[in-house]
């Protein structure tokens, strides 16, 4: 589990070995990242800490057993520093996710008029593959999650939230949803979803909160 305290210029990482300590125990062990963070929108891959740099669009890739920069990068035109945050603010402009494909940077930028950009990153040099712009401002989604290449937007980060709009970057369509979201602290700061577990991770009012997703797979007629 890696806990990071805050959402603008901190750079201490927490690490425990396993859900049971980071409940009950301080059996954990600190890194210093080598430039502060920005937003929440942080995520682990392979011990590896992407995130977005404080007061910039640069991207930063950590290697956290060695404490070593491996990789930075700028994510061009991406607003930064409470320009383009989701609806609660706290410098979460830049969102970076990873799901089942890979690694995601959701951002807005001037040029899409400050409606959210997708774009898929190289892994090792952060560079954008492909971006897709979606009709969705940025300011008005509470948080959002990747799933298997479709991006979820809930339409709040408080409480009567629902996941209210989706992006499926497989076929660069969209469609409004009606899911209900249970806020259970009325706060939601940070949303994550690991493919490995397959569930959401939250940062709620101060709580840490799972989600477990049940996929349900739609049956195409030549499957039948």
């Amino acid at each position: 589990v890696y806990y990071m305290d805050g959402y603008h210029n901190n750079r201490f990482v927490r690490v425990y070995k396993s859900l049971q300590d980071f409940m009950g125990t301080d059996n954990f062990t600190v890194y210093r990242l080598p430039h502060p963070w920005s937003g929440t929108g942080q995520v682990v891959y392979n011990q590896t800490l992407y995130f977005n740099k404080y007061q910039s669009h640069i991207l930063i890739k950590f290697h956290i057993p060695t404490e070593r920069l491996l990789t930075q990068r700028s994510l061009d035109y991406a607003g930064y520093n409470n320009m383009y945050p989701y609806s609660w603010g706290g410098h979460s402009d830049i969102d970076l996710m990873v799901d089942e494909g890979g690694l995601w940077a959701v951002y807005a930028t001037n040029q899409n008029a400050g409606n959210i950009v997708i774009s898929k990153l190289d892994l090792g040099t952060l560079e954008v593959i492909r971006s897709w712009n979606t009709g969705y401002p940025k300011r008005s989604a509470g948080e959002a999650f990747m799933i298997c290449g479709t991006l979820y937007m809930t339409n709040s980060h408080l409480g009567g939230a629902k996941v209210y709009y989706s992006y499926n970057t497989n076929t660069s369509t969209y469609e409004y949803t009606d899911i209900q979201f249970h806020n259970q602290y009325s706060h939601i700061s940070m949303l994550d979803y690991n493919p490995k577990d397959r569930a959401l991770y939250t940062w709620n009012n101060g709580h840490q909160v799972l989600y477990n997703v049940t996929l349900f797979h739609i049956i195409k007629s030549d499957e039948l």
